[in-house]
């Protein structure tokens, strides 16, 4: 339920919103650079210490439930060695908003070590990362519950369920433009002036795999592999963007913005809420149980199409039925949808800025005691 005046202030939280996160990314950046001089013994120290004095907060605690989510114990799909065309596009890399150590592999249903050679042998742990990486204390400098990024892998796991495009995720994967997936390139350049190029090798690998015998079979020659490859991936996206704006919209705090390549999903239409709103919204209506939340998106969750390149598909349709639905939970407890987006940004806020006053003090705290030293 929407007024002028309320739109008017949520277009001042917004604007006060940009300005504390750059203010808090520069005070993020000097604790890490300060905590990133000291003996790796301090820096295992002070990182222990901010996970062992965690706010007690539903949000850190349902996120940190996460990291313990175990893995698949064999791949979904197979993981192809990494193929490369003669010619690759380099693009400038994107601003980082978490640290990540890992990342889940849509489709093959890894979590996947980064850096790792694609295709190798090793498989990650299921488990977190000790409590003395410093990457955790970088991780909670922004805001984020420590080991943010294993919680963002579980809950990518546990929202990729539909296996009917699984074969095509993993020839996403397996061609690379560098050192990124085919699937990254083409999702950062979409509706942008930039391109990748379809290399004739990756299109007749394309055809090799799904161009065999059968009434889903891809039919035609390298522009019948063109065109379906496009619209697959079309689909593919609206599929895998939202489940990982929904994920991204849990793990970061409100004040950081999601990966630009996201940046669709927290856009707001006239009149409605954006995406990543509604998640937020969501989460604190369930009183942050996100495992129900997680539930009822893959309940709902309509079916990848049939090959995936003969039509498109829609995720929002059963997501906005369900947000609806919890809209009068929302005005009970606030009064208005409105006011409560405004509660549930304010309580990730509040925790935000405690994980990052508790880090960027345990780092003053080291480093003090290294010059006493």
């Amino acid at each position: 339920m929407h007024t002028p005046r309320s739109r008017l202030t949520l277009a001042a939280a917004l604007a006060a919103t940009l300005a504390s996160a750059a203010t808090a990314q520069k005070n993020a950046g000097e604790a890490w650079l300060a905590f990133q001089r000291l003996p790796p013994a301090r820096q295992q120290q002070a990182t222990a210490a901010v996970v062992d004095g965690l706010p007690d907060h539903p949000i850190a605690a349902a996120l940190r439930k996460l990291t313990v989510a175990a893995v698949p114990p064999h791949e979904r799909a197979k993981l192809r060695p990494a193929q490369h065309a003669s010619r690759s596009i380099d693009f400038p890399h994107d601003a980082e908003v978490l640290p990540q150590r890992a990342a889940y592999v849509f489709g093959v249903g890894i979590v996947e070590p980064l850096g790792q050679k694609h295709g190798g042998a090793a498989k990650p742990s299921s488990r977190p990362a000790p409590k003395a990486d410093p990457v955790v204390l970088r991780q909670a400098l922004l805001g984020c519950v420590p080991d943010a990024d294993t919680a963002l892998a579980a809950l990518l796991q546990r929202l990729d369920t539909d296996t009917r495009a699984d074969s095509f995720a993993a020839f996403l994967h397996s061609w690379r433009n560098i050192d990124e997936s085919f699937y990254e390139g083409l999702d950062r350049t979409a509706g942008t002036e930039e391109s990748l190029f379809f290399f004739d090798a990756m299109l007749s690998d394309f055809r090799s795999q799904f161009g065999g015998d059968g009434e889903l079979a891809l039919k035609g020659g390298l522009q019948a592999a063109h065109d379906a490859l496009h619209e697959a991936f079309l689909a593919y996206r609206q599929y895998r963007g939202f489940r990982e704006a929904v994920a991204w919209s849990l793990v970061l705090p409100p004040d950081a913005r999601l990966p630009s390549r996201l940046a669709r999903y927290e856009e707001r239409v006239e009149g409605s809420y954006s995406l990543r709103q509604q998640v937020v919204m969501v989460s604190k209506a369930l009183d942050h149980d996100l495992d129900a939340l997680v539930e009822s998106i893959v309940d709902d969750a309509p079916p990848l199409p049939q090959p995936v390149w003969s039509k498109g598909y829609d995720p929002y349709p059963p997501w906005a039925a369900r947000f609806q639905k919890l809209q009068a939970t929302m005005i009970e407890r606030s009064g208005t949808t409105d006011a409560f987006l405004a509660a549930a940004e304010a309580e990730r806020r509040e925790l935000a800025a405690k994980l990052a006053e508790l880090a960027a003090e345990q780092a003053r705290l080291a480093a003090s005691e290294g010059k006493a030293k």
